[in-house]
């Protein structure tokens, strides 16, 4: 594909995007100083050969005999194709790579797709099997043998036929027929004639290979690379001769040298007496016997087509030329484990479908089937994960299978698994996968504060799925509505994310292009068995949970069920003692303390044996709901905090009962603080009465450049101050150590940031929080 020289390689390639050349149609280039065919020929262009001479503007490709026939012509451009296709594969996922590395990797990806097609599928198909692959072997020479080239390998020249199969979508013979192999010849035009490649390479899955024995068409007999009409060359003659030129010993040497006993009677050849009389009378001595000869009259062994000497060099050959290669695809160090398994996953029919407009055509297609026969026997046994973006396997998931007269349902297991098996692959159409249950599994106000951070740029999500999670109205954009949309549902005020689903799926074999905004891609979110192909098939699906985008979501049951942990105090709801009697009607106050470097936090109060009446508080509306006999709240940054942060709740009692009795906290929504990124707790904490402060006022007042805020404490302690201006944005926060009795705090101009106007001042202690206001002119 690429050359075996700078010159021809450098050719070759158009140097934009790390692509190779095409012309017209997406066929090879031609020899032309545009690479198109009615262009003058390129002096500088490499070498083709072209035994016919019929035209001098011949296809160029990284092979000078490209052209020997129009169906080896068919697969240059296949893979030509294949790679400017990972060109743009790559392109999406590294914009950033240039033209040079972009050329170089998919050149390492495409070459792995041949080395995977060659020991995966095609030697299999004929009945060679090599020892497993374990690893690069530097002690393993993988030098081709001269007996592998000059006889051995030749042995495909047995394997034609007279004709080339060539046929459209649908199955038919193409009205211009199929080609004699005697015509095909360096004539590489057939392929302009019949519009494409897609007739040759429908024909070849259909059309079978001869039996493997000592007889070989006329074709390559008498016409070998004569122009269409005349005589040429006669291929076994010149195999038997290059065999002679290139110093082979006889056969029964050759099998000695691989560990064979030489045969003593012809009979021993091939019992087949049509073979070994032919055999005795041209030789009369089989110690004479040419290599070429012996290899193809050879008795095949069970499994294969091959003889037991030719199969022997096969095995061997294709393993030293695996396992010697440093830069086999499995072992190659520049490639990722996923690319590796990619290029394993590859199949050759899936090279076919992703480059040509081919609709249907078998699995395996080194097994040639009638293409009537394809649906009949094509089964798909359908299997995959559904995991998260972490790798999670997800549970409960439905999926639905869609045939042309089937409905099939299927739910994921513990560890995430699906599996549909022998389904009629022809009449395959959707596998859409879907779990909408309770919003709030792996929701919290944290995920606001990590959305928040994305749209003012602070913090920009990462991962594609991120995006997708934080997009809650499913609108395309990440926007405060977006954050709106998630505060209601963790306050209770909606049920569900209006406009989006619970989770999304998106299909694991989608790469995501780096560098775009993953929102305006158009991701799948199903598999559609009509414009993937084999390889998508069991990739799975990657789950994501709206609204969660730091992965928290319990994957395995229907509700968020959070593990007990050890949690840091990041804020505590601190009440008075007080007693109600049945009937009674009261007014609780709550006031929140937060740790001073709190980002936000959430909570749900519930009332036991008490009837909440009504909430009266200074907090936003947006920050709190009320849910039955619940208050639930939700504060992220940006919100604005009030100088008064109590929460007065109006209740009546339905039984004597102490406030400790009263008031708990709900597992619904996680009572939990978010500081810097960490999960800190939230208690409920009754005041202790023998625990005072007193805090003055501070002088001056009004103050310029400074003032002195006095307070009284009855012990020794870590306090905090909060300055807040009249609109509840902190403007300076700070802590010290008190000591019993009068303490006093210094605050300058520069503390406030030289702000001017009226503040409130908070004092924080294990008492509680006290405030006061001041002015700064």
């Amino acid at each position: 594909m690429y050359g075996s020289d700078q010159e021809r390689a450098d050719w070759l390639r158009t140097f934009e995007g790390g692509k190779l050349k095409v012309s017209a149609g997406n066929l090879l280039p031609y020899n032309t100083v545009t690479g198109e065919f009615d262009a003058p020929i390129d002096p500088s262009a490499p070498h083709m050969d072209n035994a016919t001479g019929i035209s001098q503007v011949v296809f160029v490709a990284g092979d000078s005999r490209a052209s020997e026939n129009p169906l080896l012509a068919s697969m240059h451009t296949l893979f030509v194709r294949e790679h400017n296709r990972q060109c743009d594969i790559l392109a999406r996922k590294y914009p950033s790579w240039t033209d040079e590395q972009l050329y170089q990797h998919a050149r390492k990806i495409v070459g792995g797709f041949v080395q995977s097609i060659v020991y995966d599928e095609w030697l299999p198909a004929l009945g060679v099997n090599l020892p497993p692959y374990t690893g690069y072997n530097s002690e393993v020479n993988p030098q081709v043998m001269n007996v592998f080239t000059a006889a051995a390998f030749r042995m495909g020249h047995t394997l034609l036929n007279g004709n080339l199969m060539r046929l459209d979508n649908d199955g038919n013979v193409i009205p211009q027929g199929h080609l004699a192999l005697r015509d095909a010849f360096f004539n590489p035009y057939n392929i302009q004639e019949t519009g494409g490649i897609e007739p040759f390479l429908k024909g070849m899955a259909v059309q079978m290979q001869q039996k493997f024995d000592n007889k070989v068409i006329d074709d390559v007999r008498n016409f070998l690379f004569g122009q269409p009409g005349f005589g040429g060359l006669d291929l076994a003659a010149i195999n038997i001769n290059r065999g002679r030129e290139r110093g082979l010993p006889d056969f029964n040497t050759v099998r000695a040298n691989f560990g064979f006993t030489p045969y003593n009677f012809f009979q021993q050849i091939n019992p087949d007496a049509n073979v070994f009389t032919r055999l005795l009378s041209t030789y009369q001595d089989i110690n004479n016997i040419d290599p070429w000869v012996g290899l193809l009259s050879e008795r095949p062994i069970p499994g294969t087509i091959f003889g037991q000497t030719i199969h022997e060099i096969l095995v061997r050959q294709f393993t030293a030329l695996r396992d010697g290669d440093r830069f086999y695809y499995w072992n190659d160090p520049v490639l990722t484990p996923d690319e590796k398994q990619y290029i394993h996953d590859i199949k050759f029919r899936d090279i076919v479908m992703y480059n040509t407009t081919i609709n249907l055509m078998q699995d395996n297609i080194f097994g040639a089937l009638e293409h009537d026969l394809i649906c009949d026997n094509m089964t798909l046994n359908l299997a995959g994960q559904i995991r998260t973006e972490e790798g999670e396997p997800v549970s409960n998931v439905a999926l639905e299978l869609t045939t042309v007269s089937d409905l099939i349902e299927h739910l994921t297991q513990e560890n995430g698994l699906y599996s549909f098996q022998s389904m009629p692959f022809c009449e395959l159409n959707l596998l859409l996968p879907f779990r909408n249950d309770n919003p709030l599994n792996g929701v919290s106000t944290f995920d606001i504060i990590q959305i928040q951070k994305h749209i003012l740029g602070i913090q920009p999500l990462v991962s594609p799925y991120q995006h997708i999670a934080a997009d809650v109205n499913a609108s395309g954009t990440i926007t405060t509505l977006d954050l709106v949309r998630l505060r209601k549902v963790i306050l209770g005020i909606e049920s569900s994310f209006a406009g989006n689903t619970s989770w999304r799926f998106v299909l694991a074999a989608f790469d995501f292009p780096e560098g775009e905004d993953p929102l305006v891609v158009d991701f799948p979110e199903w598999l559609d068995f009509q414009s993937v192909h084999a390889t998508n098939y069991n990739s799975g699906f990657i789950a994501v949970k709206v609204g969660d985008v730091n992965n928290s979501v319990n994957t395995g049951n229907m509700q968020q069920q959070g593990t007990a942990r050890d949690l840091a105090e990041g804020m505590a709801i601190q009440y008075a003692p007080q007693y109600l009697k049945a009937g009674e009607q009261a007014v609780i106050s709550l006031q929140l303390l937060p740790n001073m470097d709190t980002e936000g936090w959430q909570f749900e109060l519930e009332l036991n044996d008490a009837r909440l009446l009504n909430v009266d508080t200074d907090w936003d509306a947006q920050t709190w709901h009320v849910v039955g006999n619940s208050l639930r709240m939700s504060v992220f940054q940006g919100d604005a905090i009030p100088a008064d942060r109590t929460i007065r709740l109006l209740v009546q009692a339905t039984a004597d009962q102490d406030i400790e009795q009263i008031l708990s906290l709900g597992n619904t929504l996680s009572p939990r603080t978010y500081i810097y990124g960490v999960e800190n707790s939230v208690v409920l904490r009754k005041t202790n009465i023998t625990d005072e402060v007193t805090l003055a006022q501070n002088e001056p007042n009004p103050f310029n450049q400074y003032t002195v805020i006095p307070f009284l404490t009855t012990k020794e302690e870590s306090v905090h101050l909060w300055v807040q201006d009249a609109a509840g944005h902190t403007i300076y926060k700070g802590s010290m150590q008190a000591h019993e009795g009068m303490n006093q705090w210094l605050l300058t101009e520069d503390m406030l940031q030289s702000a001017k106007g009226v503040f409130i001042y908070h004092l924080v202690t294990s008492a509680g929080t006290v405030s006061r206001k001041m002015v700064k002119q």
